[in-house]
């Protein structure tokens, strides 16, 4: 998400940090280049790393998303409160509070060991976890500590791909990669809710978290295949809280990062806890759908979502990111209040093919606005403190599952909806350069 130069090194085109901006008098400055001069829609894979770290990013999501959709629907049916679905999905993102720790980190250690550990360490905890299931030992309490484990170690797999993704992407061409990881997760997205679903309905929770263990072990075992020649940038030994101070000083004084940043938090808080975890109340108390149905409601987004990617990583250099994300999160709110509202379910499924393509738009054009903007050394920590911004999402799966509790969960999805389209103006009106400036695709 971000774009700066490291003038001392020089890299190979799998290394090659993000170059300076050309200033407003040279060529490259005139416009993007056109998809007719570009490599095409897989320009990325050209890069030898990102044909590993394609498919290792892709195992991650798909395990994830199997893990929301499994460990929602078994804490539904053993407590029968949506209130705790919405804890559940909280802990799970409990790593969010470290961002910034994980960001210095990220900028101080070699990022492909990072990720491959991280990998590894997610593995274990579905071992253990596949292990009580089998073994008939499994009772709610284990679910909330692992998935709390769990969301330990998957926000720092997050902070950690994301800048390793720019330190080996020439940034001429990271843009389609983004909008390529984005579809290959949309697509894990995808086949995620249609294998837990089938595996939680015909076999149970154990059998399901086995393949949740070896789509994890596999990630880790393609993140071998990435080449790092040379860490693009460390941190000085000044100490983890001079660094971060430094890094938040940065990102203060730069609108290009803090408006993006500031609406990564408003999404995470309103759009995202339906998907990522009240979704199981949607399905069982609107559409009275059982295991099967609520696969299918998770797939949907995850359709619109590779719709949108499909497109971005096409034409991401035809229209500035900022104006486009800012676009894509109007629109995006607009479709869950349809969805709120909405009674008739085919037409639910559709409004919520909408919900994930504009859903796709505004997050990749968001990642594209930050990496682009952000200096190398200062990239783990822009992304580290970008991981905070998911905190938004525990706080809007505990609030939006009070609510459903108390009033019903189409009124939860509803204040959603209002809270976030406020908050968006209020944003356009702070950060007005997001509408007016170009950017950089």
């Amino acid at each position: 998400m971000n774009d700066s130069s490291d003038s001392s090194a020089q890299q190979s085109a799998d290394t090659a940090p993000v170059p300076e901006q050309p200033s407003p008098a040279s060529p490259a400055a005139a416009g993007p280049p056109t998809a007719s001069r570009r490599g095409g829609i897989l320009e990325a894979f050209e890069n030898r790393s990102f044909r590993f770290q394609w498919p290792a990013d892709g195992l991650t999501i798909w395990a994830f998303e199997m893990e929301t959709l499994v460990l929602g629907w078994y804490i539904l049916n053993a407590t029968d409160s949506p209130a705790l679905v919405g804890l559940i999905g909280t802990l799970r993102f409990g790593g969010t509070l470290f961002g910034p720790l994980y960001g210095a980190l990220t900028d101080k250690f070699n990022r492909r060991t990072l990720l491959i550990v991280d990998r590894a360490v997610l593995t274990g905890i579905a071992l253990g976890f596949t292990s009580l299931a089998l073994s008939g030992g499994l009772e709610p309490w284990h679910a909330f500590v692992f998935a709390f484990l769990t969301g330990i170690a998957r926000n720092l797999d997050n902070v950690v791909r994301q800048a390793l993704m720019a330190d080996v992407i020439p940034a001429r061409t990271l843009s389609n990669a983004l909008a390529l990881s984005r579809g290959v997760m949309d697509i894990s997205r995808i086949m995620g809710a249609l294998l837990g679903g089938s595996l939680l309905s015909a076999l149970g929770v154990g059998e399901a978290y086995v393949a949740v263990m070896l789509l994890y072990a596999g990630s880790s075992i393609l993140s071998l295949g990435i080449v790092l020649k040379k860490q693009t940038m460390k941190v000085d030994d000044s100490g983890w809280l001079a660094n971060l101070k430094e890094g938040v000083s940065y990102m203060r004084h730069d609108q290009s990062i803090l408006g993006p940043l500031v609406l990564a938090f408003l999404v995470n808080l309103t759009l995202f806890p339906v998907v990522n975890g009240l979704m199981p109340v949607v399905a069982r108390e609107i559409y009275h759908k059982g295991p099967n149905g609520l696969a299918m409601m998770q797939m949907a987004p995850g359709i619109g979502a590779l719709i949108g990617s499909v497109w971005l990583a096409a034409y991401a250099q035809s229209a500035a990111p900022m104006r486009r994300m800012m676009i894509g999160i109007v629109l995006w709110h607009v479709s869950m209040l349809v969805f709120a509202f909405m009674g008739w379910w085919l037409a639910a499924l559709v409004t919520l093919v909408v919900y994930g393509t504009t859903q796709s738009v505004a997050m990749i054009s968001m990642a594209s606005t930050l990496l682009h903007a952000s200096p190398v050394e200062y990239r783990g920590r822009v992304m580290g403190v970008r991981s905070l911004a998911v905190y938004g999402l525990p706080m809007g799966l505990l609030i939006s599952g009070v609510i459903a509790e108390l009033f019903g969960i189409r009124l939860a999805l509803a204040i959603n909806s209002i809270v976030g389209l406020v908050g968006t103006a209020i944003a356009a009106l702070i950060w007005r350069e997001m509408w007016a400036k170009p950017g950089r695709g």
